[in-house]
């Protein structure tokens, strides 16, 4: 694929300078944010609130669900493309075997880790677990001096990182299950039943 090409900027060479990908890479993901956090707080934003908390309270207060829904998938999809087409023109190529399925897997872990529905959150488990993938299990659980060689303990973590991810959300489950910077909305839920309805009543027809 072609290299970015910027005015009044030398053209982008990933072998032999980094530093224009890192800070393009980083302009985007503050682009991402910002977009967002403004949708979040739109008319549209609230329309998806509303389908993700009750589909059908949605759409008897109006919400057209099919519409919603279709600018909640292209959305989605135009977020995708940029960090698609960002991505093919750092690897120069672009190939199925590039995308795994232990990859979505990653993915799916920083959101549950951060808490669902929280932007801030997604930041937050996506820098932890990039951080525990590149440095904590590598550099401190793995190699000649890591923590378990130590111990005495030959045990390869760079083979288990999955296992280390999947004990992660566990730990996750049971002691912080809204995550670790969740939405406002779902702590209350999780933490204070706001919004649960734990009485049962019963209709009787005569």
């Amino acid at each position: 694929m072609d290299p970015i090409k910027l005015p009044f900027v030398d053209p982008f060479n990933a072998a032999l300078n980094l530093r224009p990908w890192y800070w393009t890479a980083l302009v985007l993901v503050l682009i991402v944010l910002f977009v967002n956090v403004r949708l979040r707080d739109s008319r549209l934003g609230r329309a998806w609130v509303a389908l993700r908390e009750d589909e059908v309270a949605a759409a008897s207060m109006g919400v057209p669900l099919v519409k919603t829904k279709l600018q909640a998938y292209a959305t989605g999809a135009a977020f995708g493309g940029v960090s698609g087409a960002f991505l093919g023109s750092y690897l120069n190529t672009v190939n199925a075997d590039q995308f795994e399925f232990s990859f979505s897997i990653f993915v799916l872990a920083m959101v549950i880790l951060g808490g669902l529905g929280s932007i801030w959150g997604v930041v937050v488990g996506a820098i932890s677990l990039s951080f525990i993938n590149r440095y904590l299990i590598p550099d401190v659980l793995s190699g000649p001096d890591g923590i378990p060689r130590k111990l005495g303990i030959d045990l390869d973590f760079t083979q288990l990182s999955f296992g280390v991810f999947g004990f992660l959300l566990v730990i996750m489950m049971v002691l912080r299950p809204e995550g670790l910077l969740p939405e406002r909305r779902r702590k209350l839920e999780l933490t204070q039943g706001v919004g649960v309805d734990d009485a049962i009543v019963e209709v009787r027809t005569p």
